[in-house]
């Protein structure tokens, strides 16, 4: 650097005053210069140097961080030459949090003595964010890296015990495919094969993975694999958030097995029932035959007494009738009690039409209200 020429110097810092946020302090910490992209970064319109060259570095800290041991120590170790390079915490215009990537670097004279500090800048608050936003996610998950190809990256000590490994076994999986997550048969499948084929290409991933643990039982996480790409859209590396859903899923299980061993014995008191109803409905008909066949014979019987009863009573009847005339005898009362005892045949035979009729209607209306029941 010192053998450059003067406008070497001024082009080279030039080139960098174009592309990065500058600005120049005093010894003890006050503004002396800054360009329009540092303006720009912190919070300011371009064209306002003035509203800051003077003031002390302090208004882009925190009010607690200024009045720190630690900000004091911190510029005079600047003002006895140290080089500060890294990530820092600073306060914008409007009071916002911003992340800047950035040099504290001790400008010296000819003779070796510290004359003021350049710093130079990028605003790195997206990555920053987006690394804490990581780092809480990792605090309370387990998340896995692995290559575009499956092979395993890095893990969290979450992501460890979950899967069964010790704390600090994160060596043991290292450069190990993810395919000793997943069972040998699904891992020699063309879906597992396309699974990755589709990540690489850059489609995200969620829902609910059966894997296995170290030990081969069976684990469900509840994930997302997360393709994340470089600025041209390919793929560098494969973030997986996961939480452990094996108890809720077994228990899910359990309950949809009993759910199902439930309906299966509901199903089965069913057919039971209507068994049941068959053989009642058969037992009744039987029983019914029975009784109508019973009836018929009880009928038959009744009949057929009748027919006795009247006819040996008109055998009787005449032959006493009969008797009188040959014996000369006074047929007068013979045919007297012929006539009553024919009336009370006539009586008695439609007593015993009247009875045949009751009990044929009694059969015909049980056998309707039985049908009206079912």
């Amino acid at each position: 650097m010192k053998n450059l020429s003067r406008e070497e110097l001024l082009s080279r810092m030039e080139a960098i005053n174009r592309s990065n946020a500058i600005i120049y302090f005093d010894l003890n910490g006050f503004i002396l210069g800054v360009n329009s992209i540092f303006l720009e970064t912190m919070g300011y319109k371009d064209g306002e140097h003035a509203k800051i060259i003077g003031q002390h570095h302090s208004i882009f800290v925190s009010p607690e961080y200024a009045k720190s041991n630690e900000y004091k120590e911190f510029w005079e170790k600047l003002g006895g030459g140290k080089f500060f390079e890294g990530e820092f915490e600073r306060v914008k215009a409007d009071g916002s949090l911003i992340y800047l990537q950035a040099t504290y670097n001790p400008i010296l004279n000819e003779d070796g003595e510290v004359t003021k500090i350049m710093k130079i800048a990028t605003d790195i608050s997206t990555t920053v964010i987006a690394k804490n936003e990581i780092a809480a996610v990792s605090k309370s998950n387990a998340i896995i890296y692995f290559d575009c190809d499956g092979y395993i990256l890095g893990a969290n000590s979450i992501f460890l015990k979950t899967m069964g490994f010790e704390d600090d076994d994160e060596s043991k999986i290292i450069g190990k495919h993810h395919s000793i997550f997943v069972s040998y048969e699904f891992s020699k499948s063309d879906e597992y094969k396309e699974f990755w084929k589709k990540l690489r290409s850059g489609k995200f991933y969620e829902g609910e993975f059966e894997r296995r643990k170290i030990d081969g039982t069976p684990i469900y996480l509840k994930a997302t694999y997360n393709p994340i790409l470089s600025n041209d859209g390919t793929c560098k590396k494969v973030m997986k958030i996961a939480n452990d859903l094996t108890e809720t899923i077994l228990s899910k299980n359990k309950i949809d097995e009993l759910s199902k061993n439930l309906q299966q014995e509901l199903d089965n008191s069913n057919k039971l029932k209507d068994a049941i109803e068959i053989e009642k409905n058969a037992a009744l008909d039987s029983l019914d035959m029975t009784l109508k066949k019973s009836q018929n014979e009880l009928i038959k019987i009744i009949v057929k007494c009748a027919l006795a009863v009247i006819i040996s009573v008109g055998f009787i009847t005449t032959t006493m009738y009969l008797f009188a005339i040959l014996s000369n005898k006074d047929t007068q009362i013979i045919g007297s009690t012929w006539s009553n005892m024919f009336s009370v045949l006539l009586t008695n035979a439609f007593s015993i039409v009247g009875t045949i009729m009751g009990i044929k209607y009694a059969t015909q209306d049980g056998q309707k209200d039985k049908k009206t029941e079912a």
